[in-house]
């Protein structure tokens, strides 16, 4: 592995020069990956690539403004070195390392990442960025549409529209999957999908936004009703297996097999997956630009939904820091790193977050009374810990198991985003 020199998000000049037409076919490419290592080291395995759908992405602004993942996918033009498209992203990998699990094994998880299918031959390369935004190169391949060997994607399953907002090129796409829904609970199924699209829909900034919002969802069922819990030795065969206890925090409800989420998913146009698992107990999760889950029944699946997105569709930290949370990872915000996340802030960097919604006189760091509620302010915990890390808003959605309740800093992530897609 080497260091990557050369970044692309250091020359904006380049950022919206590109032309769909002129690299891109109107259909997508899926590359499955493997993620292998440890808290030592990682590397990338490329395995199936495949192609077909229409690319329900953003087509002007092929190449990201900013970068709010560790991973990196740049796509270059063969001929050129042109960087023709990119998409940075998280992964459950990147959580993985950070635990004291991965100090003593090694971890190996399914990825996958999306782009629109290249009209001739490309360079691709994985780069993945440490929590202190060191960038290493994971690997370097190509991709030939006439010689490298695809599968054709497959439709498999019936789709539910629950919002049509616009055309697919035009809207965020929201694709909800079912889990642990049987046969026999198919009239609840269609009854959750709907309730789920409503938390969206009612929720402040989506609900200002519907007309650049679709959610549609697959109607999947699974070979039995419920949920994998290890812990309460509950074990059951359902379209995606999904489970409690990922990297060992009870409540963390999580998908391991991501190609075959993926490969459901092709059957709709998605930017965003959420994952609807049938069961009472509150869990859920969300990583930036692969995927967001949640238990369909419970007081704060509405809460978790949002909030999840937040973190899948926005990137958006999380900003408790109470010890009962049972968070596993560690140093996830290094001492003078300022984080990538829009909503926290190590005042290392500053200026580049909300320090231009801040009224002037307002004290930073701003003291955590009632005197400031409902007062964007720079308010010390944050990223699960208490402090070092600073959020914007007392009680955000971010935070707290409250519905409806994103603060500015969080809204304006999700309205840059609808931009985005829009676009």
């Amino acid at each position: 592995m080497k260091n990557l020199i050369l970044f692309l998000f250091l020359f904006p000049c380049i950022l919206f020069a590109q032309h769909f037409d002129t690299y891109f076919e109107n259909k997508t490419l899926r590359l499955d990956y493997l993620h292998i290592g440890g808290a030592h080291g990682e590397k990338i395995e490329p395995v199936t690539f495949w192609q077909g759908g229409i690319w329900s992405g953003t087509r002007e602004q092929l190449i990201e403004p900013e970068r709010l993942g560790e991973m990196v996918l740049t796509v270059k033009d063969m001929g050129t070195e042109n960087i023709i498209f990119t998409r940075s992203y998280s992964t459950l990998f990147g959580e993985f390392v950070t635990t004291e699990k991965a100090e003593t094994s090694v971890g190996i998880f399914e990825e996958c990442v999306l782009m629109p299918y290249p009209k001739g031959a490309v360079k691709y390369e994985f780069t993945v960025f440490s929590r202190s935004n060191i960038p290493t190169m994971l690997f370097e391949g190509e991709f030939n549409p006439n010689t490298t060997a695809q599968k054709p994607f497959k439709k498999e399953y019936k789709i539910m529209d629950l919002h049509i907002g616009g055309t697919a090129e035009n809207c965020l796409d929201i694709l909800f999957i079912p889990d642990g829904y049987a046969e026999k609970d198919k009239e609840k199924l269609q009854q959750d999908m709907q309730t789920f699209a409503d938390y969206i829909l009612h929720c402040a900034p989506f609900k200002e936004y519907k007309n650049k919002l679709n959610i549609r969802a697959i109607e999947g069922y699974s070979e039995e009703s419920g949920i994998t819990d290890p812990n309460a030795d509950i074990f059951k065969n359902t379209l995606l297996n999904s489970s409690y206890n990922t990297i060992d925090v009870d409540r963390y409800l999580m998908c391991l097999n991501v190609w075959r989420m993926n490969e459901i998913a092709d059957d709709a146009p998605y930017d965003a997956i959420l994952i609807i698992a049938n069961s009472p107990k509150y869990g859920g999760g969300g990583i930036y630009n692969f995927y967001a889950t949640v238990n369909s029944d419970g007081e704060y699946s509405d809460y978790v939904t949002v909030h999840e997105l937040g973190h899948s569709v926005v990137g958006l930290g999380d900003e408790y820091f109470d010890p009962a949370s049972e968070v596993t990872v560690r140093d996830f915000y290094p001492e003078g790193i300022e984080p990538v996340e829009v909503n926290l802030t190590t005042l290392v960097d500053f200026d580049k977050k909300w320090k231009h919604l801040l009224a002037p006189d307002l004290p930073v760091p701003t003291p955590d009374t009632d005197e400031f509620n409902n007062m964007l302010g720079v308010f010390e915990g944050g990223g699960y810990v208490a402090h070092g890390v600073f959020r914007p808003w007392r009680n955000c959605t971010m935070k707290e198991k409250a519905y409806n309740g994103f603060c500015p800093v969080c809204k304006e992530g999700f309205m840059k985003m609808f931009e985005y897609y829009s676009k």
